[in-house]
């Protein structure tokens, strides 16, 4: 996407952000700045400074690498993005590694959003397995430019500009790459304005325009990918998925991931649905998915940038700035709703995390003593199922990260199906477009209604019903606010309810 971080210098009480190739804007500052009592210990942080958009992971010899866009001069006044590094084996536990593009190293600026494919038949003529990056840089407005790796993706060298702009506007970024195997070719899809565009190459150099797909319903299109997987896990039925950024005030969303579900012959997408939204949150931005050789396409990794264009520049500064989601599986289901891609949390991650408490089934009443009086914890996941029939009543919900007048709700009505997720009373909320409820209607699946929640200081992400439905949200509530409450209205049937604690981080 175009990067608009700011660079930050928190003297006062507003911060002065030069934005890459924009200008200059003040923007309040929030009035309690602490120190790391923010950051997150099972989600990918930089070490200092600023991150923001992840690029494609690759998966390389048992190892996962992700890149995402840094600026290490940040706190000073420093402009410019560049690809930094981490590497994990099990996707839960990451390692910091150098630098993989560095910025101002060639006259063309700063490495922007792109994309990494190995390159497994020497196409591009780097060597066998060379990594090739595909990445926007400030040229022509904005182009697409060559990198490349010979050391398994760890340090990249600039080859040149290989796409020029030819559309004539800002917005022609944010290249994917995927190898379709029917043609032989590379296809390359690219993020332009109101529509994505469509490229093919034999050589990853030389690009050929093939098609668009257009849509002037959900803002500016960015980041957009390209992939097939197995409808219910059936080899014999795949379907193609597009999936963009996007702004989704016309339905309702904030910005997020929209997808579509159809068919791809190499050179052009045929869509067969509506628009659909990947979640219901307002913070997961610039999604991207990746596979393994294992995952024989029923199912897709993926992860994206916890954050929101509305007030990423006004988050509270604790030495660093952004996070990403944790890593989930992404599938292609038939609910209730259709066909739809459902998401859960990498399968082992709670693996890693240490049981705290468990209560089976059992109703609890208004007026009873908090059930979970005795959790006190600001890194958590929660397991729950709750039955949804006459023994359950009205209203319940969980307040998390709960004291201090401070507490952020998770409320369900049966009596509408209806799902609220409200963080105005969660902390420093005085960013634009903050504070505010995000209500999904739900209805109960087998009469049950399944909440697994991940809490992680500042950052909340809600899966409901096995990953039908999703919220990621930031939060930034002061350290001791670390209360969990158990409420209803009347009264609520627990099937179970089981709660696990994160004890260390897990990036080095």
């Amino acid at each position: 996407m175009k990067v608009t971080q700011k660079p930050v210098s928190w003297l006062g009480l507003f911060l002065t952000l030069l934005v890459v190739g924009i200008g200059v804007s003040t923007v309040s500052v929030p009035d309690r700045v602490l120190a790391e009592s923010f950051r997150p210990l099972y989600h990918v942080t930089p070490s200092t400074k600023w991150m923001n958009d992840v690029q494609r992971p690759l998966y390389i010899n048992g190892v996962h690498h992700l890149y995402y866009l840094y600026n290490k001069d940040y706190s000073w006044g420093g402009n410019g993005t560049e690809w930094a590094h981490v590497e994990s084996t099990d996707l839960v536990h990451w390692k910091r590694e150098p630098v993989a593009i560095e910025k101002y190293k060639t006259p063309n600026g700063d490495p922007w959003t792109g994309s990494t494919v190995v390159d497994t038949n020497n196409t591009a003529g780097f060597g066998k397995d060379a990594v090739i990056a595909l990445v926007t840089m400030p040229v022509e407005g904005q182009s697409t430019h060559l990198w490349y790796s010979t050391d398994g993706g760890n340090t990249f060298k600039y080859y040149g500009l290989v796409q020029h702009n030819p559309t004539g506007s800002a917005d022609f970024r944010d290249p994917k790459i995927i190898w379709y195997e029917p043609t032989k070719k590379w296809v390359m899809v690219m993020a332009e304005k109101d529509k994505v565009g469509f490229y093919t190459s034999s050589d990853l150099k030389n690009w050929t325009y093939t098609s668009s797909f257009v849509r002037q319903d959900i803002g500016i299109v960015e980041c957009p990918d390209l992939f097939q997987l197995n409808e219910d896990g059936n080899p014999d039925q795949k379907k193609w998925v597009l999936m963009v950024g996007g702004n989704g005030f016309n339905y309702g969303h904030t910005t997020g991931s929209a997808y579509f579900i159809g068919d791809f012959d190499g050179e052009s997408f045929h869509n067969q649905t509506n628009v659909k939204w990947l979640e219901d949150g307002p913070d997961s931005y610039t999604g991207v998915t990746w596979d393994a050789p294992y995952t024989n396409e029923n199912y897709r990794y993926f992860i994206s940038w916890m954050s929101n264009w509305n007030y990423a520049r006004q988050v509270p500064w604790e030495n660093y700035i952004g996070n990403t989601s944790v890593v989930r599986e992404l599938t292609l289901r038939n609910t209730s709703e259709g066909l739809k891609l459902v998401q859960n949390p990498v399968w082992n991650l709670k693996d890693n995390l240490t049981e705290l408490a468990y209560f089976g089934d059992q109703v609890i009443y208004t007026g009873q003593d908090n059930l979970l009086k005795n959790i006190h914890e600001t890194s958590y996941s929660i397991e729950s199922t709750f039955t949804v029939d006459d023994s359950t009543s009205a209203k319940f919900g969980l307040s998390l990260r709960d004291g201090n007048d401070e507490h952020t709700d998770i409320t369900y009505d049966k009596n509408i199906q209806e799902l609220v997720f409200d963080r105005t009373h969660s902390g420093i909320v005085s960013m634009t477009d903050f504070a505010k409820a995000y209500k999904v209607h739900i209805p109960p699946k087998n009469g049950k209604i399944k909440l697994d929640i991940l809490v992680d200081r500042s950052t909340i992400e809600i899966f409901v019903n096995d990953g039908e439905y999703v919220l990621s949200s930031l939060i930034f509530p002061q350290l001791s606010s670390d209360g969990l409450r158990l409420w209803t209205d009347d009264h609520v049937h627990i099937d179970y309810l089981k709660i696990r604690k994160a004890d260390n981080s897990t990036i080095d």
